[in-house]
């Protein structure tokens, strides 16, 4: 496919609204980046379903499986127009009008390409150790998380999908890790990015020990992207600022859901001080505050955006919406609080993401949301309830 002079005379004469508008199954993901998640899945994106295939971190390596014949089908069938299972978080979507990750965040950044150069590459191969336990997050993304949810409900998966199966933590072996590595370099003239996350990405060894090995000549032409919750900016007397130099850019997006004391809730044990301090000092290479937004940060996202904005000059986004636990979903209130919320948000940037949401139909009790909650208080010793009058 990549080496048909048709295929490529055909980008030339692209017009990307046009085609888009017409091919409600091309994504450019599938084709720009090799993303694999803590459970030790190939996917075609961090917002697609999993693969009903045999393609793993343990038994293939990232290029391997980027340039198989399973992905060059798919690559196909986008081409054609024809859907992917796989794809259904970004159809659904759609279905409302709204825009998804695939004709909104990737178009944007990537327009339409088919060629096998500047790939981005989004591996989870570097361990989930993280020092929060923010009580949305996928368990296997973080061992702060899965402590506290074994600790709380004698299960490090409670309310998640799949627990039991093959949604939960798989550690990578050395050998899986060295591997993947050298896959790595052997094809870093393809490399235009890298989206480092974790866990906690600037607390763990290996992902320093990558960037190393990384060749000087190489990383001038490769960006750095983060996704951190910048509590720590250093490693034992490793600091992201020595690499400034050494790669063309490094980009921090700092995953933060509030401010102040229910920011320190959300993503609990936070230090709140300690995290102003180092949005200032690493304000240079931030490019966004990320804000997951979730039954408890809904109601102020205007509040958030200012105050990020106002005292650190950062912008905000609210792209990424909690559908898991799903009972922490926004789309589990009244009907009409859910009109309520559309029209307070319908002029904010990425509001759609959030309206799409409210429009999926009912599926717990706000009951399920407060249960949750008042059970990791206790374990935290850090009440909820006086923060969240609403609920």
């Amino acid at each position: 496919m990549y080496k048909d002079k048709e295929s490529l005379n055909f980008l030339s004469k692209i017009n990307v609204d046009e085609f888009y508008e017409k091919n409600k199954s091309y994504c450019a993901m599938p084709f720009k980046e090799i993303y694999g998640d803590n459970a030790g899945r190939y996917k075609l994106c961090c917002h697609a379903k999993k693969m009903n295939w045999k393609y793993t971190t343990d038994n293939t390596k990232p290029f391997d499986y980027f340039f198989s014949p399973e992905m060059e089908e798919i690559r196909n069938k986008m081409l054609t127009g024809k859907k992917i299972d796989a794809c259904k978080v970004c159809y659904d979507l759609e279905k409302t009008g709204g825009e998804s990750y695939r004709n909104g965040k990737y178009k944007k950044k990537y327009s339409v390409d088919i060629e096998p150069k500047n790939i981005g590459l989004k591996l989870r191969i570097h361990g989930s150790y993280c020092n929060l336990g923010c009580y949305m997050c996928h368990p296997y993304n973080s061992s702060t998380r899965r402590n506290e949810l074994k600790k709380v409900f004698n299960n490090p998966y409670e309310g998640f999908v799949g627990a039991g199966g093959g949604d939960i933590y798989k550690p990578i072996k050395y050998q899986e890790w060295h591997d993947s590595v050298d896959d790595i370099l052997k094809n870093i003239d393809l490399v235009s990015y890298m989206n480092i996350t974790g866990g906690e990405p600037l607390q763990l060894p290996s992902h320093w020990k990558l960037i190393e090995k990384i060749p000087d000549e190489a990383a001038k032409h490769i960006t750095l992207h983060y996704d951190t919750n910048l509590t720590e900016l250093r490693y034992k007397g490793k600091s992201i600022f020595d690499y400034v130099d050494k790669f063309q850019d490094i980009r921090l997006g700092v995953s933060t859901d509030h401010y102040g004391e229910k920011e320190a809730w959300i993503r609990y044990p936070k230090d709140i001080k300690k995290f102003e301090e180092n949005l200032i000092e690493a304000r240079s290479i931030i490019k966004t505050i990320n804000v997951t937004v979730s039954l408890l940060n809904v109601f102020d996202l205007h509040e958030i955006r200012d105050y990020y904005w106002k005292n650190f000059g950062i912008k905000t986004t609210f792209m990424n919406i909690v559908r898991g636990p799903i009972f922490l979903s926004i789309r589990n209130f009244d009907d009409k609080t859910k009109q309520e919320l559309i029209k307070k948000y319908e002029s904010l940037d990425d509001g759609s993401y959030i309206k799409n949401e409210l429009l999926l139909p009912k599926v717990h009790d706000l009951d399920k949301l407060k249960n949750y909650c008042d059970s990791l208080s206790r374990s935290r010793n850090f009440n909820w309830r006086a923060l969240w009058n609403e609920f």
